[in-house]
Order: C-alpha cells, then sequence, then structure tokens
C-alpha cells in the first residue's frame, strides 16, 4: 500500500534520527553551560572561560542549526517524496533483513481502523481474534486512541527500530466487497505470513469462541469507569427507591441525509423506541430508562419525557459506552456503537430489524444479517 500527495512526516526514516541527535546536542551544551557556570564560580578565570566557551557554543548551535536545516526542514518544507514510500521502503527492507538472518519473530496481524468506536472495536476483536488462533501479533500502536479508553498492551514495532507504517509491507486482504457478513475462508489463512486486512469484518462468528477473553480484554481505562459509574450512580440517587429496578440503557443514533437517501441506511423511527421501551415495561415493573444520543433535539421532541427515563448528555463516547455497560439490558437502533452496547453488556438487547433499505448500497454490507446481530437478539420494528 502506498500513499501519494502527502508531505514528509517527521516521526519516520533517518531524518527523525538527525532530529533527535540535534536537540540531543542542545540539551548537551545546555548542560555543559551550567556546568562550566558552576564549576568555575570562584575561579580566578572564569570569564575567560566562559568567554570561550561562549564562541566555541555559538560555533557548535550554528554547525547543529545548519545540519537540522539541510536533513530535516528543508525536506519538510519542499520534498515532495510522500513520507509513507519512504517510511515503508525503510521498514520492509529492515523486516526482510531480519528474516533473512534468522532473527525469530511471531508473524503479525494488521487490521486497518477507521470510523467510529463501535467500528474500532469490531476492528480489534477481528484482529485479535485471527492474531489469537495463530499465535500471531495484533499491531497495535501505543498511540491508537482504544488503548486510550481500555486497559490494552499495544504491540508495535519500535523495539525493532520500526513504526507502525510496518503494515504496509504485508500482503493485504480485503472483505469480499466490503460484505459485513462471515466469510470462513479467512479463519484457514496461513500462520507462517504477516497479514494485513482492509474491511469491515463486522461479525460475532469470527470470535465466537473468544468473547469472554474479549471482553476481558475491553477493560475500560479507570478514569473513564470512574467517570461513568459517579454518574450512574448519581442517576440512580434521584430514585427514592431503587430496589428492583431494571436499568435499560437506550442508544438513538440518527443518520444524516445524505446517509439515507443516498447510501441507504434506516434511521429507527420513533415508534419502534417507543415499542421497545414498552417491551421492557411489560417485562418489569419498574424500570428505568437511560437515554444516550448525540441528537438529543429530536430525542426530546419525539421520545415522551416520563418519570422512567433520564436522557444523558454532555459526554464523551467511551464514557457513554461505559455507562450503557451498567445497565441491566440494551436498547439499539442502528450502528455498531449500539451493537457494542448490547454485546458487553450481556443482558437482552432489542433492535431495529429494518437497517438498511433493500437494494441500497448500505444493505449489500449486510447481505446476512444472522452474521451481524448477535443471536438471541430480539428484533422489532
Amino acid at each position: 500500500m502506498h500513499t501519494t500527495n502527502r508531505t514528509f512526516y517527521p516521526d519516520m526514516g533517518s531524518s527523525w534520527r538527525i532530529v533527535s541527535c540535534f536537540f540531543s546536542s542542545i540539551r548537551f551544551v545546555y548542560v555543559k553551560m551550567v556546568q562550566i557556570n558552576v564549576w568555575n564560580i570562584s575561579g580566578h578565570f572564569r570569564f575567560l572561560l566562559q568567554n570561550r566557551t561562549a564562541k566555541k557554543l555559538a560555533v557548535i548551535c550554528m554547525l547543529l542549526t545548519g545540519i537540522y536545516y539541510t536533513f530535516f526542514y528543508h525536506h519538510s518544507a519542499h520534498h515532495d517524496l510522500p513520507y509513507q514510500d519512504l517510511s515503508e521502503k525503510y521498514n520492509c527492507s529492515s523486516i526482510a533483513h531480519m528474516d533473512k538472518i534468522g532473527i525469530k519473530r511471531n508473524k503479525s496481524v494488521c487490521v486497518k481502523f477507521a470510523g467510529g468506536l463501535g467500528n474500532q472495536m469490531f476492528a480489534f476483536c477481528f484482529g485479535y481474534t485471527i492474531a489469537r488462533k495463530k499465535n500471531m501479533h495484533l499491531v497495535l500502536t501505543r498511540e491508537h486512541i482504544l488503548t486510550q479508553y481500555f486497559k490494552l498492551v499495544p504491540y508495535h514495532w519500535r523495539d525493532y527500530d520500526l513504526n507502525a507504517g510496518i503494515c504496509g509491507c504485508f500482503p493485504l486482504i480485503k472483505d469480499k466487497g466490503f460484505d459485513c457478513g462471515y466469510d470462513k475462508k479467512l479463519e484457514h489463512l496461513p500462520s507462517d505470513k504477516d497479514l494485513s486486512f482492509l474491511g469491515f469484518f463486522q461479525s460475532w462468528r469470527y470470535w465466537k469462541n473468544y468473547e469472554n477473553e474479549l471482553r476481558q480484554i475491553l477493560q475500560f481505562q479507570d478514569n473513564i469507569l470512574h467517570e461513568a459509574k459517579s454518574q450512574f450512580h448519581n442517576i440512580l440517587s434521584k430514585h427514592k427507591n431503587d430496589q428492583g429496578l431494571t436499568t435499560i440503557g437506550v442508544h438513538i443514533r440518527r443518520f444524516e441525509r445524505y446517509d439515507t437517501d443516498e447510501f441507504g441506511k434506516n434511521n429507527a423511527p420513533k415508534e419502534y423506541i417507543i415499542n421497545a421501551m414498552d417491551y421492557f415495561r411489560n417485562l418489569y415493573k419498574k424500570c428505568l430508562f437511560l437515554i444516550f444520543s448525540i441528537k438529543m433535539k429530536w430525542t426530546k421532541k419525539n421520545i415522551p419525557q416520563t418519570d422512567d427515563t433520564f436522557l444523558v448528555e454532555g459526554n464523551s463516547a467511551p464514557v457513554d459506552l461505559a455507562m450503557l455497560t451498567l445497565t441491566n439490558h440494551t436498547i439499539m437502533t442502528v450502528g455498531t456503537f449500539g451493537w457494542m452496547a448490547g454485546w458487553m453488556t450481556q443482558g437482552k438487547t432489542v433492535y431495529y430489524k429494518h437497517p438498511a433499505t433493500p437494494g441500497s448500497e448500505f444493505s449489500k454490507l449486510y447481505s446476512n444479517y444472522s452474521d451481524h446481530f448477535y443471536p438471541g437478539w430480539i428484533p422489532m420494528e
């Protein structure tokens, strides 16, 4: 995979090592200046030493500045070689060299992480499972957003003086026309080759034997879980008698007009959400619905505000997701965020049974809904 029309990025290749040396030298010079001032503070030649040292330091700084401009800034401002090409060339040759000289290593799995939190969690679960089954490594850098939300231990290539661009060296495997369904051929890939995946792969079937393991791995960071629990218990405290109370997390996703008109995604109508809430009201005597949405204006206008509802606003996506997992059951509309909330909660999950307009581009992503929606979940309309 190669990227074009991109500027040179300072975190890649040999130029970054030059810059590192530059700043290390500056720190060395600074320390020496401090040492000279302290060491010679009581000497008779303090001024003379400082004066000579200042000249030497000035020459050193000018030389370093020239090196910096020539080898780094010049490339940064004017070089039109794409950083991905340069970094991949360096990475791929390094990997090939390690393999050639017999350095033992577990082969690696890369997955293209894209989209919102739900999509990225699906990608992680898929990639982790492929790597787990074949005793490989899932490449996940420390800078990845999932490592900020969950207690994941990232595996990256810096131990080999490489960077995340290493994924471009591996053979690329695309899902079949970007179908979110299950493809059993992916279960039989070789384990002696590095692999890179591009697609959605949003089927529970890939990781059905590793679900409990994945739930243990996807533990929220302490600050996120603390905030979620604090808000959750504060909401419960507003109900004087919460004994026997059943909590239901409701996630309402509203798509933009392009997604609905052009791509074929269906917004779950208000009737579906109200029906799903009534379903739980008929099951349990005391319910409390915690409603989450980034489209609160629509929600307030269309969903009746009753004594058993509470609108949760103003949180980040991971805090919302963590709060949803603290409830007993889930009502989702359409989308992977609500899907992950239901899967992590492990209670009853109700989903909208018409996520796509028949014949639309979006409907082609779900040629078999049973591959996507979790078994035992309850479809409604």
